[in-house]
């Protein structure tokens, strides 16, 4: 039983032995291969050594093996020859440094070698995310992006890097994933960047990002922090309040809403931008358009009042004055149409007639009022935004639809007016299609 124990163990010995002389061989073809002018004729030679020593159930495990196979692939992957012979290198080097530094935490092997091919593995990884990424090919880039990310994190976390952050690198797995639909996987690195708190005119659309997906997501706790970031980092853009105001919308029933309102409003905690924001709900909530005609009507009664406020706080919010013209030009039509279902000659019909046509002509006159300040204030602007160039350019249909409206009335109630309002109708009339 001795002799068989012994003989095993010499056998084990030699084994060992002949192990460690491969290894050894491997690390000094290594070495030559990173003397100067030695090419990839002398690295390739030296990948095949490593690979049969990785492949082997004996040395897979081996700390140094490991380490040097991750060097051997950082350096083929830094080679343009060798890169295109193989693709995978980078990939396939960064798996094996994850599974080097789960056997030898440590890090000693790789810091005597000074990290070698670390560095290439990285380039590599970014250098073809860049090239997939102007190819438009998102989800191949994504996938590169993804590990530089993750090998970025190695680097600074075991301070092999200065860097406490890589801006860049987060930035691209963040578009390529939201370019690839892959909405969570953005959403992990924009919020990365966020937590660092970038700022600039390349950031702000992943703020904007990170708010709506939380918000579509009914995440409050998520989407207030990052609404409250946003708000920090880019305290003028005025869509975090709307944004704020649509989550709370949406998680609220109409009359809660009307509560919150009525009790802001007489606190005098509103501003104009609020006002705008419930003056859109209370008109244009599809729960309260889905409501009976006499119901809906007294919303639209608030949206006016709304509308009517944010304009007084903001005179220049030609979007205020505007709304508030054309929710009383949508009363103008309804009492028109319902004034022109009044038919006969009778005494008292003449009378029911009368007193519709006033409604109409108020209508009418509130409109015109709102409209035009809402035109002149923008077509006052040298410079104007999609949504104002649209408001506008309507602003003048409905104006003259108004004028012409008043010009046939002018006919019964007052003759003289009528070459006014025809002159204006004509004016608005000229500038259909200009804006």
């Amino acid at each position: 039983m001795k002799k068989i124990t012994i003989g095993f163990l010499l056998l084990f010995a030699l084994s060992a032995s002949t192990y460690a002389q491969d290894v050894k061989k491997v690390r000094t073809a290594l070495t030559i291969a990173q003397l100067p002018g030695a090419g990839a004729q002398k690295l390739e030679p030296v990948k095949a050594d490593i690979d049969k020593l990785a492949a082997d159930p004996k040395t897979s495990a081996n700390a140094e093996v490991l380490a040097m196979k991750a060097e051997i692939y950082g350096l083929i992957a830094a080679d343009s020859s060798l890169k295109t012979k193989y693709p995978n290198a980078d990939i396939e080097g960064f798996e094996t440094l994850k599974k080097y530094l789960e056997v030898e935490p440590t890090e000693k092997t790789l810091k005597e070698d000074r990290y070698t091919g670390v560095n290439q593995i990285y380039a590599s990884l970014f250098n073809s995310g860049v090239k997939l990424y102007n190819e438009k090919n998102w989800e191949a880039a994504f996938d590169k992006f993804k590990n530089v990310t993750e090998l970025s994190d190695i680097l600074i976390s075991r301070k092999w890097s200065n860097t406490t952050f890589d801006t860049t690198s987060n930035l691209y797995a963040g578009v390529t994933a939201q370019n690839a639909k892959k909405e969570a996987e953005a959403a992990k690195y924009y919020g990365a960047l966020a937590n660092q708190k970038v700022r600039g005119q390349d950031y702000e659309s992943l703020y904007e990002f990170l708010t709506k997906y939380y918000l579509n997501n009914k995440n409050e706790a998520e989407f207030k922090k990052y609404v409250a970031l946003a708000k920090e980092v880019y305290p003028t853009n005025t869509l975090w309040n709307d944004l704020e105001f649509l989550y709370q919308t949406k998680n609220a029933d109409v009359t809660t809403m009307v509560k919150t309102f009525d009790a802001e409003d007489a606190a005098g905690k509103l501003t104009s931008a609020n006002y705008f924001d419930y003056g859109n709900l209370f008109v244009g909530d599809k729960k309260i358009r889905d409501m009976e005609a006499a119901k809906r009507a007294e919303y639209t009664q608030k949206g006016v009042y709304a509308f009517t406020k944010a304009y007084e706080k903001d005179t220049a919010n030609a979007l205020a004055s505007y709304n508030v013209g054309v929710t009383n030009y949508a009363q103008w039509e309804e009492q028109l149409d319902a004034a022109r279902q009044i038919k006969g000659t009778t005494a008292d019909i003449k009378t029911k007639r009368a007193a519709a046509d006033k409604l109409v002509d108020a209508a009418a006159d509130k409109s015109l009022i709102w409209m035009e300040r809402a035109f002149n204030s923008l077509a006052a602007k040298t410079t104007r935004t999609n949504l104002e160039k649209g408001t506008l350019g309507k602003s003048t249909d409905l104006l003259y639809n108004l004028y012409a409206y008043k010009k046939e009335r002018s006919k019964v109630l007052n003759p003289k007016d009528y070459d006014r309002f025809d002159a204006k109708g004509k004016f608005y009339d000229n500038l259909h299609g200009k804006y």
